[in-house]
């Protein structure tokens, strides 16, 4: 990828993310969706050129329509769950229809390589953009035999750079989009910390954090993701594991399987020490973060009550945040490890420092999370995100242990290996039958929530909770008061009554371990009665 490409990239995501920021906050979805899958597009095709254009199968050529088409039902319809499933093909179709003019087959593709440009394509999404930076700051290569003597006359009588400042300079640029979007994440997961960081743009630049937050941040954020998307249309994204031929020098066999890929050296793409300026900048940007969090949400309620939030305000938020950005930071220390040709000491302890912060910012999701949980119970979304941070903890240590040997082309293995033993332990313990035992023991037992927390049973959400929460109800019936055990024995009626007509019709083949148990539960509570 020339300089010149990646600034075109990154002007064109730029354009999309503003065009984002004008169009969705404030705004329902509407005619704003289909316009933004449509300048997704154009920008796509124009960062590809005519290039990206010929090395589209036309057999794919269906999918950006496709696209657009059913962005635009989110401007017929309302229901959300159709509007959802509207919107999560179209994303898949857009980013599948842009892979295609990188030279990816889809339509007439193997599946494994359509899995493999689709891993590819979210991982763009995430680090692609990194490249794109790293492209775009790069200093482009001199023709001593082009420029002639008046060149290096004039080159002589410009000021010059210090050779080792340059490279610094450099991971400075790089630095300051991820600097805006920790920046944002950890003013909307802590309130202390966003008011600091808004009294120090108010204070050096006169801004108003909300409009920026509403604005600038929704641009940044969205031109983050485009920019990786489209650098992989126009194909400048390389393989970590090797630099791939360009598409036009890759034969097709049959099935869209590549006959013959020439596969060279993988060429460093990031000098050693812009990506360790990177990391120290991120690095003093989380020990300001996890200093506010060691004073305040783990130093107690007096320690908070002087900053003049509540105890409860300031830990029951952010902990989406928090996930995020530390999804973000192993992906960083991981994907800037890939992009240097030989790492040193001081990156590789750079990328200790971020990681080990990044397990505290996990603690302080924990804790939040945890202080939420006590005041209003659970749901299987927090048993999910719950699960989620002990992914990520583990994610954490597995990249350290990566980077210490220096295996990091094996960081996609271990998350993947992680993913499956925390499926596999969820669906051990049963996330409906595990929420529905934790809320109604908090309604047979008041003090297990806290001062300020939300006591009784949410009888609504319990009546949405299936089959795995009908033996978990029952057994917790003489434990209830009066009040709640005459609700919870009219959900157990109104689905005693529903099964009648559920049962009817059903042979071997939908037989269920879950849903037996609880047809047997359920028939011998009634016949007790």
């Amino acid at each position: 990828m020339t300089r010149h490409d990646a600034i075109r990239i990154l002007a064109l995501s730029i354009v999309v993310g503003a065009l984002a920021a004008i169009t969705l906050p404030g705004n329902a979805m509407g005619v704003n969706m289909p316009l933004l899958v449509v300048a997704l597009a154009a920008a796509a095709v124009a960062a590809a050129g005519a290039a990206g254009l010929r090395r589209v199968d036309p057999a794919d050529a269906w999918m950006a329509p496709a696209a657009i088409g059913f962005a635009a039902m989110t401007a017929l319809r309302t229901d959300p769950w159709l509007v959802m499933l509207d919107l999560l093909v179209s994303a898949t179709l857009i980013t599948a229809a842009i892979a295609t003019l990188g030279g990816a087959r889809v339509t007439r593709g193997a599946v494994g390589m359509v899995m493999a440009w689709a891993i590819g394509s979210m991982f763009a999404a995430i680090a692609g953009v990194a490249v794109v930076l790293a492209a775009a700051v790069r200093r482009a290569p001199s023709d001593p035999a082009a420029e002639g003597a008046s060149g290096e006359a004039a080159r002589r009588r410009l000021p010059s750079i210090p050779a080792r400042a340059k490279p610094v300079l450099r991971g400075l640029i790089i630095a300051v989009p991820l600097v805006l979007l920790f920046t944002a994440l950890f003013s909307a997961a802590d309130a202390v910390f966003g008011r600091l960081a808004a009294s120090l743009l108010d204070w050096h630049l006169n801004l108003n954090l909300e409009v920026l937050t509403a604005q600038g941040v929704v641009t940044a954020v969205v031109a983050w993701g485009v920019a990786g998307l489209l650098a992989l249309g126009a194909a400048a994204l390389p393989s970590f594991t090797g630099t791939v031929a360009p598409a036009e020098a890759v034969s097709w066999g049959p099935a869209g399987v590549p006959a013959s890929v020439a596969v060279a050296v993988r060429q460093p793409l990031l000098g050693s020490v812009e990506a360790t300026t990177v990391l120290v900048v991120l690095d003093m940007l989380f020990v300001a973060f996890v200093a506010l969090q060691v004073a305040y949400l783990f130093g107690g309620r007096d320690t908070l009550a002087a900053s003049g939030f509540t105890y409860s305000d300031y830990a029951r938020r952010g902990f989406f945040e928090l996930v995020a950005a530390a999804a973000l930071a192993g992906s960083i220390a991981v994907g800037l490890d890939r992009l240097v040709g030989q790492r040193s000491r001081a990156q590789l302890g750079a990328s200790m420092a971020m990681l080990a912060l990044t397990l505290v910012i996990l603690a302080s999701a924990l804790a939040r999370l945890r202080l939420y949980q006590d005041a209003y119970g659970w749901t299987e979304l927090r048993f999910v995100v719950l699960v989620s941070i002990g992914w990520l903890a583990a994610a954490v240590v597995a990249t350290v242990v990566l980077l210490i040997r220096n295996r990091t082309q094996w960081t996609l293995h271990a998350l993947t290996v992680l993913a499956l033993v925390a499926l596999a332990g969820m669906n051990a313990v049963g996330p409906e039958s595990f929420v529905a035992q934790q809320n109604l023991d908090r309604a047979a037992n008041p003090a297990l929530v806290p001062t300020d927390g939300n006591t009784g049973l949410d009888l609504g959400y319990l009546g949405m909770l299936g089959d795995e929460a009908v033996p978990v109800a029952i057994a917790a019936l003489p434990l209830l008061n009066a009040s709640d055990r005459a609700a919870v024995e009219t959900l157990l009626d109104d689905r005693a009554w529903s099964l009648k007509g559920e049962m009817q019709g059903t042979g071997w083949p939908s037989w269920n371990l879950a849903r037996e148990r609880m047809r047997e539960v359920l028939s011998r509570w009634e016949a007790s009665r």
